[in-house]
């Protein structure tokens, strides 16, 4: 794997395996991921150091939209943990992007806290099984304002890949039923060091019920179970509610990533 210096970066490139292509340069790194080439995350530049003046971002803004030049969209990112964006903020704002900041949470394990009656946990494995989850994920897309082809598209895309990871033994992926009826699912892909939670969805009519941290709790022992020395990082958007959540579960915050994203006109 290439040395990065942010946990966040570093179980990124752990996620996509060898879905992704790594390109590594002085100043950055340039990632495509060729089966999914309308995949933000998946098809971004990976800056080494920041931008210590307008000026700097200027350039920074130019190479990496050379580096995707067929991309409708441009996405940065800086290999650098709790950067200060003062200095060049400005800069992206007036090119048309958007800057965020993620939360990387880590720990050994989550707290247990046990499942609620009436809810089953078991690996996702069988075709209706992942076409549920492919529902569950593309529903919670539709309701947070993604344009529904593009939505669908990117969800078929990434569980094609995700069942891919599962079935090889890199990762796998759970879910909770009630009766017949998937009402949470979250993905793990993992190794002997580092171990990564993905895309936690529940179902808006199960929300508030306590059921995200009881199911964090029962994917995070099968976590322990299989690499019981590994470091188990989660990745949030800072200062949002289920950040919040995987600190009260246990989970420390370690770091936080800069990003910086142009969305289409």
């Amino acid at each position: 794997m290439t040395d990065l210096e942010t946990l966040e970066l570093a179980t990124d490139l752990l996620v996509m395996g060898d879905q992704s292509e790594l390109t590594c340069h002085a100043d950055r790194f340039v990632q495509n991921t060729p089966a999914q080439p309308d995949f933000w995350f998946g098809n971004r530049t990976i800056f080494k150091s920041l931008p210590k003046n307008a000026a700097e971002a200027e350039t920074q803004i130019a190479i990496a939209q050379g580096d995707h030049p067929e991309a409708y969209f441009s996405v940065i990112f800086w290999d650098v943990p709790d950067a200060d964006t003062r200095p060049f903020a400005a800069a992206f704002e007036t090119a048309g992007y958007e800057i965020e900041t993620g939360i990387t949470l880590a720990g050994d394990r989550a707290a247990r806290p046990g499942l609620p009656d009436g809810i089953a946990f078991r690996q996702i494995i069988s075709d209706a099984d992942w076409e549920a989850v492919i529902a569950l994920q593309l529903e919670g897309m539709l309701r947070d304002g993604f344009e529904p082809n593009t939505a669908q598209s990117y969800i078929e895309k990434s569980f094609l890949r995700r069942r891919q990871v599962s079935e090889a033994g890199r990762g796998v992926w759970y879910g909770l039923f009630e009766g017949q009826l998937l009402v949470a699912d979250m993905g793990l892909v993992w190794s002997p060091a580092l171990v990564r939670y993905q895309s936690v969805e529940t179902r808006a009519s199960h929300r508030r019920r306590g059921l995200c941290a009881a199911f964090l709790g029962e994917v995070s022992a099968c976590a322990v179970a299989r690499y019981p020395d590994a470091r188990q990082v989660i990745v949030a958007e800072d200062g949002t509610t289920a950040a919040r959540l995987y600190q009260r579960a246990g989970f420390v915050p370690v770091e936080r990533v800069v990003s910086a994203s142009r969305t289409p006109k």
